[in-house]
């Protein structure tokens, strides 16, 4: 499964993803925010029995400014919140051209990185997926 796979199908079920995989802009707009931002991060040995791949990729979710909305903070947690609630336990379904059998989050709850130089909040989610190989 790759980065724009995953990318392609936050969109299609309603997120907003920056649509370049493995990367954060330093200068993006507020009025694009909050988005989902994807990264591949490798993943797992591939099962030796199974035809199971077991890729792992990291979602940053960045919200609008914490100064000019306190609100935002809290915002953005819920959106990683509602992306972990998302790939929690899911169980056969597609992502581009890879069957999935399995998805998890690898945390029960987003981690808090901070903020940006522009007091935005960043929140990172990561998950795990079996993957028909």
């Amino acid at each position: 499964m790759r980065a724009q796979e995953l990318i392609d199908y936050l969109i299609d079920l309603g997120f907003s993803v920056f649509p370049d995989p493995n990367f954060i802009p330093s200068e993006i707009k507020d009025d694009l925010l909050p988005a989902l931002f994807v990264f591949g991060t490798g993943g797992f040995s591939p099962d030796d029995d199974l035809p199971i791949d077991n890729p792992t990729f990291q979602i940053i979710v960045k919200g609008k400014s914490y100064k000019a909305d306190p609100a935002q903070m809290d915002l953005t947690e819920q959106l990683a919140k509602q992306l972990i609630s998302h790939f929690d336990k899911r169980n056969n379904f597609v992502i581009g051209s890879s069957y999935v059998y399995a998805s998890s989050p690898m945390q029960s709850n987003p981690i808090h990185i901070g903020l940006d130089e522009q007091d935005r909040p960043i929140y990172s989610t990561n998950f795990t997926f079996k993957v028909r190989g």
